[in-house]
């Protein structure tokens, strides 16, 4: 086994795809509607907020439990692409110094509040896109994106994208 086919394994994402669920059988187009709300509400929260992101980790959890989707295929999918993620806040503590909250005897910085805000969104982003291609072939997404009014050449260029 090759290393693209251990940590990758992009042709598993289809296979769980054509799966019957419940999750499986929704009109893609509803997927598609949901999982951009989502993604667009969980970016719209402030930096400094972590506590209201909890709640958000339901619906990666439903579509994993009602979609038969193995958690630790979406964790390592995860974990594979997070260091992309940590580049981009790693410098967040360094650069935000000021004090946010005191834990008895620790001073906890800004800058460490909004690494683990962007870790958090990361992490809810990340799973639920791959949860959207692992319930929805990648195709029946980007047929869904065509009927929801998306330009052709972009929806093609996704396609090429993902054949090539």
């Amino acid at each position: 086994m090759t290393f693209d086919e251990k940590y990758f394994d992009i042709g598993r994402l289809d296979r769980l795809s054509y799966r019957e669920t419940c999750v499986h059988r929704l009109d893609p187009r509803a997927k598609v509607i949901a999982t951009m709300l989502f993604l667009l509400t969980v970016i719209s929260f402030p930096k400094y907020e972590i506590v209201a992101l909890a709640p958000f980790f339901l619906y990666p959890v439903l579509l994993i439990t009602v979609g038969e989707i193995p958690v630790r295929f979406i964790i390592k999918k995860i974990l594979v692409v997070s260091p992309f993620a940590v580049f981009i806040g790693i410098f967040n503590p360094l650069l935000d110094t000021r004090t946010f909250a005191v834990i008895p005897g620790f001073f906890v910085s800004a800058g460490w509040i909004s690494f683990f805000s962007i870790l958090l969104k990361f992490t809810l982003t990340i799973s639920a896109a791959l949860l959207l291609i692992a319930t929805t072939s990648f195709p029946g997404v980007c047929h869904a994106l065509r009927r929801l009014g998306f330009p052709s050449l972009f929806i093609s260029q996704l396609l090429f994208l993902y054949r090539y």
